[in-house]
């Protein structure tokens, strides 16, 4: 009984490794001037410059000085925009 249960769990752990490895088909690198990248990275600072721009663009026309909390509203723009430039450059 005992051996019929490690064997069980065994066979579990196996299936368990084999799901959490089954994402790590592909690497989302890109190659830019002989050098790969990761895809994260690059949508990261994507998103960085949308914050920058979104910034700036509320600065332009008066709106920057009503945000109640700056800091979060930009963070949560610069997510956004990193989440959006993932989702259109790789599609997942």
């Amino acid at each position: 009984m005992k051996r019929v249960k490690r064997e069980r769990l065994k066979i579990a752990l196996a299936q368990v490794a084999a799901l959490l490895t089954a994402g790590c088909s592909r690497s989302p690198a890109q190659d830019m001037f002989g050098s790969f990248f990761p895809g994260w990275m690059l949508c990261t600072a994507a998103g960085i410059l949308a914050a920058v721009i979104a910034r700036q663009l509320l600065s332009a026309i008066g709106a920057d000085s009503y945000l109640i909390a700056p800091p979060l509203t930009y963070l949560c723009i610069a997510i956004a925009g990193t989440l959006l430039a993932w989702l259109l450059w790789f599609g997942y």
